[in-house]
């Protein structure tokens, strides 16, 4: 508790620091995007508050290769990799300062300051976004790290589409390079998995079963702004590519990010996804749509919809360096507690919840602490990844959080 009182006091005088100089306008009078930090010196922002009604571009990965789409050297890897992220952002229509979030995955946990910095360099004093880190392998063979970004964007190219595609040469293959989300209601849906030994027909199935939730809220693939696979192997873009182009007969695919995972042989990868949402807007700011035939759960939603309000992104939440399982869950849901305080929402009101584990006692204290904090008829939709690891060393789970001000 003291701890937790500590953290809202810092984010209470932060706040008020930070949010009126950090703000980035958008594309609506009177609304702002604000940022939370931890600390006056923090290399990112905890938390950005988005409005509900802002666009938001969602990239693909980026890779660090070349004019030939060749990996290049390990020195060159950051500063290339951010040089197409921002040549990716400018041609969709906005600016690297008003990235949102960006998730990394990234294979050399001494490269994540180094990254920070590399981005602060190029912001050049404009506030950094969220930052949420996975450990492991990315897709790309040689490739030491992977981005995909959140962006802000004033306007859509498209009036009146509530998600529009963009491809770009160089950047992916048969699927966009980033999708335009405009604003207003969203879904999120849960990783969904269906068993086979073999990747091809899982993966088949499993978006079959997506396809399936979305006609259930009354919505088609043309409404996804954003597929995220968690996959084994993690170079498995090319299958995973191939079953998501025939998916979407002969349409072009929405932005797809791939990350590394340990599973069962028999479940070889699971799909989470985010899709635009034209049902009537509820009487709450979020909802939890069941899917059935899906089972519910007391501790994730099958689905979350965002009706109104702004979305809260947390940066991917590390507990205390060194401690043990439990005190590193329990450290992260004191210092999410306190930025949903600060951001005017709570746990009643999140809409997405990823869980990168790497430490097996961190995840039996997941499995202990989530039905004495989340209310089991409004869990957030959510996905688990046991993972290589957080690329932080000492730790063994990273927690992001879509969360919605009510």
């Amino acid at each position: 508790m003291r701890r937790d009182m500590a953290l809202t006091t810092r984010l209470t005088a932060l706040f008020l620091l930070t949010a009126a100089a950090a703000a980035s306008p958008i594309a609506h009078a009177g609304d702002e995007i604000r940022r939370l930090r931890l600390e006056p010196d923090q290399a990112g922002a905890a938390a950005v508050i988005v409005p509900l009604q802002t666009n938001l571009i969602h990239t693909t990965q980026v890779f660090p290769v070349d004019e030939l789409d060749r990996v290049v050297a390990e020195a060159q890897q950051i500063e290339t990799t951010l040089d197409r992220l921002d040549r990716l952002i400018l041609a969709s229509g906005s600016h690297l300062a008003d990235v949102v979030r960006l998730h990394v995955v990234l294979g050399r946990e001494d490269w994540r300051e180094p990254l920070r910095a590399a981005l602060a360099k190029r912001l050049g004093g404009a506030e950094a976004p969220a930052w949420t880190f996975v450990g492991g392998t990315p897709a790309r063979p040689g490739a030491i790290l992977a981005i995909d970004a959140v962006v802000s964007v004033a306007e859509s190219p498209a009036p009146g589409r509530r998600v529009t595609k963009g491809v770009l040469t160089g950047f992916t293959k048969g699927s966009a390079a980033f999708s335009i989300l405009s604003g207003g209601p969203r879904v999120f849906i849960s990783g969904q998995a269906e068993q086979d030994a073999d990747l091809a027909t899982a993966t088949r199935q499993t978006l079959r079963s997506l396809g399936d939730s979305l006609r259930t809220l009354g919505l088609g693939r043309e409404h996804v702004a954003q597929f995220k696979a968690f996959v084994q192997p993690a170079d498995s873009t090319d299958v995973v590519e191939r079953e998501l182009a025939a998916f979407y007969e002969g349409d072009t695919p929405p932005p797809l990010v791939l990350v590394g995972w340990k599973s069962p042989a028999t479940t070889p990868i699971e799909i989470e996804l985010i899709a635009a949402s034209d049902a009537p807007a509820g009487a709450d700011a979020v909802e939890y749509p069941p899917l059935p035939p899906l089972k519910p759960s007391p501790v994730f939603s099958r689905s979350a919809r965002v009706n109104r309000g702004s979305l809260v992104y947390t940066s991917g939440l590390l507990g205390p360096k060194g401690a043990d399982g439990a005190g590193q869950v329990q450290g992260i849901f004191d210092d999410l507690r306190g930025l949903l305080t600060e951001a005017g929402s709570d746990f009643r009101n999140m809409a997405k919840a990823t869980y990168y584990v790497s430490d097996p006692t961190a995840d039996a204290a997941l499995g202990a602490i989530r039905p004495k904090l989340y209310d089991p008829a409004r869990p957030p939709a959510a996905s688990k990844a046991i993972v290589p690891g957080v690329a932080s060393p000492g730790r063994g789970i990273e927690i992001d959080m879509i969360a919605v001000t009510p």
